[in-house]
């Protein structure tokens, strides 16, 4: 999924959440609500809305009021002639869930219920505390008392309740406009500075294309060109080929010679030469540039050995000899007489033999053949 198509399933997401959170219903169910009285449809029918959690399927019956108190609250009772019948109720004095579950007891196939006075045609939606089996539609004020009036007269109103579509509330029509215009903004702006930035990066990569580019005609206007003449080795030779078009050399061919001292074919190597700016063979940079491929190969190769040379006299020598005294004769290896420890410290130390500096070299071999000849 793009970054544009998770910004925008976050926002649905966030938009649901507040709406659920807020008690909002998201989406509910329109019902178009018809009166016939007799055989006789009283007018047009208006449209309703189910109740949340409601079921949504069609229902028919005989309009009942409730008897002693219209608002169905309570122990309110139904005088019941026939069925299916439907109970036509006034919104207020206690919960939605109350009405609906006092008609259900007397085995109502629906309820309507209307809204309070002074509201007019408007309708609100239901909020329900639980899943019901019934259904149960809100319809108008207006329209609610009109339906009740015919029934206070006497007259036989029946109700038919059919499903129609979809309607939502203006809270959510906000919402979703705001998420809309919300993600179309931000995704707008999103593209507009990756736009922005894939243009200056082209322009930026352009100019250092033509900036390499000119630095690399000065530098190709600098190399040596060469015209092949005969007996050249070169010529008609099959171990000399251009690299680029992969031909041989011929007699009066101009080739251009690099600084790796590689040559081509220079209608081969120039055009070559302005793109890559390296030798097709070595890599070799003709700005005098390492390439990645020059870092690389320099970077693994390691570094020589530290050879130093040590002379056989010295301080060196002298303890290798006494190693060798003391492991050859061990008595010889005896502490020396309290005379000849006296003489010694009277004597003091001895200096080491002057060295001249002539004598040491870099290389060892070059010591070992003056040993060498020292010897014979």
């Amino acid at each position: 999924m793009s970054w544009s198509g998770r910004l925008f399933f976050a926002w649905v997401c966030l938009v649901a959440w507040v709406a659920e959170c807020s008690g909002l219903s998201v989406l509910y169910w329109s019902a178009y609500v018809s009166v016939t009285r007799g055989n006789l449809t009283t007018g047009p029918g208006e449209y309703g809305l189910y109740g949340r959690y409601s079921p949504l399927d069609r229902e028919s019956g005989l309009v009942v009021l409730p008897n002693e108190d219209p608002l169905g609250c309570n122990h309110t009772t139904y005088n019941i002639t026939q069925t299916p019948w439907i109970a036509l109720i006034r919104r207020g004095n206690c919960y939605f869930q109350d009405k609906i579950d006092i008609a259900k007891r007397h085995n109502a196939s629906a309820v309507v219920i209307y809204n309070i006075d002074g509201t007019g045609s408007e309708i609100s939606n239901m909020e329900l505390t639980g899943t019901i089996d019934i259904v149960a539609v809100m319809i108008g004020n207006i329209f609610g008392k009109n339906i009740t009036s015919l029934v206070q007269a006497g007259e036989e109103v029946f109700i038919t309740i059919n499903p129609h579509g979809f309607w939502s509330t203006p809270i959510w029509i906000y919402i979703m406009s705001f998420s809309f215009f919300a993600v179309t903004a931000v995704t707008l702006a999103y593209f507009t500075i990756l736009t922005v930035k894939r243009i200056h990066h082209y322009m930026t990569l352009r100019r250092e294309q033509r900036l390499l580019k000119s630095v690399a005609q000065r530098a190709i206007k600098k190399l040596q060109v060469r015209t092949l003449r005969k007996g050249d080795e070169e010529v008609g030779s099959d171990n000399h080929t251009c690299a680029v078009c992969i031909e041989g050399y011929k007699h009066g061919e101009v080739v251009l010679v690099l600084t790796c001292s590689h040559f081509f074919h220079k209608s081969c190597i120039e055009p070559w030469l302005l793109e890559h700016r390296t030798c097709p063979m070595c890599k070799c940079n003709i700005l005098g540039v390492k390439t990645v491929d020059e870092e690389v190969s320099s970077g693994a190769t390691s570094s020589p050995l530290d050879v130093r040379f040590y002379p056989e006299s010295g301080p060196g020598a002298l303890f290798d000899t006494l190693d060798e005294v003391s492991l050859a004769d061990p008595e010889e290896n005896s502490p020396p007489a309290p005379e000849t420890r006296q003489a010694l410290s009277l004597d003091g130390p001895k200096p080491w033999p002057h060295q001249d500096k002539d004598q040491f070299h870099d290389n060892p071999a070059f010591e070992g053949d003056t040993n060498h000849m020292d010897l014979k």
